[in-house]
């Protein structure tokens, strides 16, 4: 079981990660961790099995995404984090560490990254739950990048989607 510790920038930062459009309670705390269902053996993997692309978390419309709403799926990561360990731990969950770039690091430490181990389950090809480590939870679906609006309807994505 993997727990924020009581890191006020660890907490703060996963407090507001981006494609979590989550928050914290009141005081900051992000008190529950993320518990998976155990495996006799879980397998370890090279990636998610799901397409590359635009997804948005599904309470969205794909016209009406921001930042708070979308992830980017690479080969390699979400949004901001990368992979480090991919286990399947049931038919469609699996629990993923995750090296995620710290966007509220102080001036001269802004390539410092923080680790998470989130739950993630596949709900279909295009569609998928993430439960972070601190509990909350949040589902996205896949949009096609010509529904999206203006900057992401644009950008060239082709490099770390194929």
């Amino acid at each position: 079981m993997a727990m924020i510790r009581n890191d006020p920038a660890r907490v703060a930062f996963a407090c507001i990660l981006a494609v979590a459009g989550a928050s914290c309670d009141a005081a900051g705390e992000a008190p529950v961790a993320v518990d998976a269902p155990q495996v006799a053996e879980a397998q370890v993997l090279d990636g998610l099995p799901l397409g590359p692309g635009f997804y948005v978390r599904t309470d969205a419309e794909c016209g009406a995404a921001s930042s708070a709403t979308l992830a980017l799926v690479r080969r390699d990561g979400i949004g901001e984090c990368s992979f480090v360990r991919i286990e399947r731990i049931a038919e469609s969950r699996y629990r993923v560490e995750e090296s995620c770039r710290n966007r509220q690091a102080p001036p001269g430490r802004e390539h410092e990254r923080d680790e998470f181990t989130q739950a993630y389950e596949i709900l279909a090809e295009d569609r998928y739950r993430i439960t972070f480590e601190y509990g909350e939870s949040a589902e996205f679906r896949f949009c096609p990048q010509q529904s999206l609006p203006d900057p992401w309807r644009g950008n060239d994505i082709s490099d770390v989607t194929g």
